[in-house]
């Protein structure tokens, strides 16, 4: 500007061009929010297209997401590393529009009203090293996980940071008296005749404690309140769109961060202890609400995560809050089947063309013990533009067609995984065989001699393929322990078959789709019909060696496993002292019977381990016996008054935790990461549920 122009009051270029930099970020922003949720709703071509139309931090955030998705969707190493890639020079490019932001900011000029300048930016850098932290992980070294902790670390600190400032926000303009924040204005509307979320479709924020908000802000209506307890916190609405991009995303990181490393089952203790915190389940669940509320990109994925937490994490546990029990307090514990509902509601109203919400939708009806109406579900509607979700339909689908029991189904499904995703063929190729197994059982079992040999061959190949494809994955540098797993149990019956001098198929002994079911926790899906099937699956009169050979089958092993896999089914039928007399004849290591002694043989658990042993059946039977005591807890005989029933729970719950925490420390084992998660969320629910009744531990 020229020093006349000045003289004469003219205008400042430098102002000018600053308001218009502003003003053209906020519209990338917004343009690049809208094309990021074309990725959501399963438009990734249109989505790709508009991103192309920006050169900014956020179009390129956005083209980010389109491959990190895939990258963990799928697991497949081409997608990991690109993605890797594209999120570190988006990470470099926020960092310099951070530091320019910051040095605008001594003009006194700011894109949002409520944050600190260039906060808008460093949230982009949290989210890239999140996104930057499960992809190392995910990669075959050791190196790489190691310094994704690192970058945990460093985004919870950012991200504490910026939610200190929030709530110092917050809390000045409390103290002003009679004014509200140009940045805030009052939220309104009624619940009546919509569902939970219906009032946050524009989008709104909420303060980390309601007691920091301006004294002056209308509140939403209390029907809302009472109706929606996720929306509780959600009292104004953020009209600049740089400042809702920042909270609803800042509580979608954050509370991704403190749900998983909550969840982090034991064996990652010790590598996780570098990050220097602990997780908070309550917190990190309230935090995900509260960025639901958002219809953008961020709300999106903290309504992935928590259909994924309730319908694939949780849907793990066996010990979850007793329905007698279920309360607000008992929701980061177990399923709050309406509140997730309405979520799902919302989901799908908003990102209609998205196959990700038909899939959680038949989790949860598999959820509800309707497993003909999850998998109809799944084999209906227009198939995922992304071979990802496809994958992801085809592998749930297959889960779902195992606890059916529908053997063709299963193997069709699980080969397809195949042909759709590289993350694991061994585990397809081998869950195929099991489905053919079972059809050659049958076959025997009807005296269709034509149709056993077809797929006692069948199996054969399938078992055998999956045996020479199980080698190749790895998980921070160890082999994939479903993999292990697989691969062991071939090597197994293909020692037997040499040693009995019979073929491969009648080598094997208890029924591996119902062992598979066990691991995949698929008895919580089973109604009764399916818990009848998986009976039937375990009896021995369904091995097909010759008679004289059946004895050498039953070896001590394979006697544990089908106890603790019949064990889990009789508690699913409620039949629990059946379930513990069992495991007490079986597997008597955890659970000793009462008044007999045990031999030297049974105090040995290498009786278990070493070789091609099942190493995994006594941790998991200990589990079964602590799942079994809080079935129990939930169930005090009808004729006890208050102090019996409390006595009696009391136990129970002892019972319970011992047998946890017993399991806990066990030592390594070939699905103890599995197992861990269990174990973890088991002791979770037992401290709420103590915490509830005003126990001491």
């Amino acid at each position: 500007m020229s020093r006349l122009a000045s003289w004469f009051g003219g205008s400042k270029p430098d102002v000018v061009d600053l308001q218009a930099e502003l003003a053209v970020e906020r519209a990338n922003l917004e343009q690049a929010m809208r094309a990021t949720n074309l990725i959501i709703n399963d438009d990734i071509d249109t989505a790709e297209t508009e991103l192309r139309k920006g050169a900014s931090t956020y179009h390129d955030l956005g083209t980010t997401l389109v491959f990190f998705m895939k990258a963990i969707l799928g697991f497949e190493k081409d997608n990991i590393n690109h993605a890797a890639d594209l999120l570190a020079k988006c990470e470099t490019r926020a960092w310099e529009d951070l530091k320019r932001a910051q040095k605008r900011a001594a003009a006194g000029h700011a894109a949002g009203e409520i944050y600190p300048p260039g906060t808008e930016y460093e949230l982009v850098v949290t989210q890239t090293q999140l996104m930057s932290a499960v992809l190392g992980v995910l990669n075959e070294s050791v190196v790489e996980a190691m310094k994704s902790f690192l970058k945990l670390r460093r985004a919870y600190i950012t991200l504490d940071a910026i939610i200190t400032k929030e709530n110092e926000y917050f809390k000045k303009q409390r103290t002003q008296t009679g004014s509200s924040s140009a940045a805030v204005s009052s939220a309104r509307g009624s619940s009546e005749d919509k569902n939970v979320f219906s009032a946050a479709q524009t989008p709104v924020s909420s303060s980390t404690s309601l007691e920091a908000l301006p004294a002056d802000t209308e509140k939403l209506p209390a029907t809302l309140g009472s109706t929606a307890p996720a929306l509780q916190d959600i009292d104004i609405e953020l009209a600049n769109p740089i400042d809702a991009f920042i909270h609803s995303g800042v509580n979608m990181c954050m509370g991704i961060l403190m749900l998983m490393m909550s969840l982090m089952p034991p064996a990652f203790a010790r590598i996780l202890s570098i990050v220097g915190f602990k997780g908070d389940r309550e917190a990190g669940i309230r935090m995900l609400w509260r960025s639901v509320a958002h219809p953008n990109a961020n709300g999106a994925f903290a309504g992935i995560m928590l259909l994924n937490f309730y319908h694939s994490m949780l849907g793990l546990v066996d010990i979850q809050p007793h329905e007698a029990d279920f309360d607000e307090s008992a929701e980061p514990y177990g399923i709050p089947q309406h509140k997730v509902g309405e979520l799902l509601a919302t989901m799908r109203e908003r990102f209609p063309q998205s196959r990700m919400w038909l899939i959680e939708e038949a989790k949860g009806l598999a959820s509800r013990q309707d497993l003909p109406s999850a998998i109809a579900e799944l084999e209906g509607g227009t198939q995922s533009k992304m071979k990802q979700v496809t994958a992801i339909n085809q592998f749930t689908l297959a889960l779902f067609s195992m606890s059916a029991h529908d053997w063709p189904r299963m193997r069709k499904y699980f080969l397809h995984c195949v042909e759709v995703n590289t993350w694991s063929a061994g585990l397809y190729y081998y869950m195929a065989g099991a489905a053919s197994l079972e059809l050659y059982r049958d076959a025997v079992a009807r005296g269709d001699a034509a149709s056993a040999a077809a797929e006692k061959k069948t199996a054969e190949k399938y078992l055998l393929k999956s045996g020479e494809t199980s080698t190749k994955k790895k998980f921070m540098a160890r082999q994939l322990p479903f993999e292990t797993f697989v691969q062991r149990k071939v090597q197994k019956w293909e020692a037997r078959r040499k040693e009995l001098g019979v073929d491969l198929a009648d080598a094997v002994a208890v029924s591996p789709a119902v062992e598979m079911m066990f691991a995949w926790s698929g008895p919580k899906w089973m109604a009764t019909r399916e818990f009848e099937k998986a009976q039937e699956c375990l009896a021995w009169s369904r091995l097909t060696a010759p008679a004289e050979k059946l004895e050498k089958l039953k070896e001590r092993d394979e006697l544990g496993v089908r106890a603790v896999c019949l064990a889990s089914i009789l508690r699913g039928c409620n039949r629990l002292d059946e379930a513990t007399e069992l495991l007490e004849v079986e597997v008597p290591y955890p659970t000793p019977k009462a008044g007999k002694e045990k031999s030297a043989d049974w105090d040995n658990r290498n009786l278990f381990k070493g070789g091609h042993r099942e190493d995994y059946v006594v941790p998991a039977a200990i589990h079964e016996v602590a799942a079994i005591a809080w079935a129990e807890c939930g169930q005090p005989p009808a004729d006890f008054d208050a102090a019996q029933t409390e006595e009696y729970q009391r136990s129970k719950v002892k019972k319970c935790e011992e047998n946890l925490e017993k399991a806990r420390v066990w030592e390594a084992y070939v699905l103890d990461a599995r197992m861990g998660m269990r174990i973890q969320c088991g002791l979770a629910t037992l401290a709420w549920y103590r915490k509830k009744k005003g126990w001491t531990a």
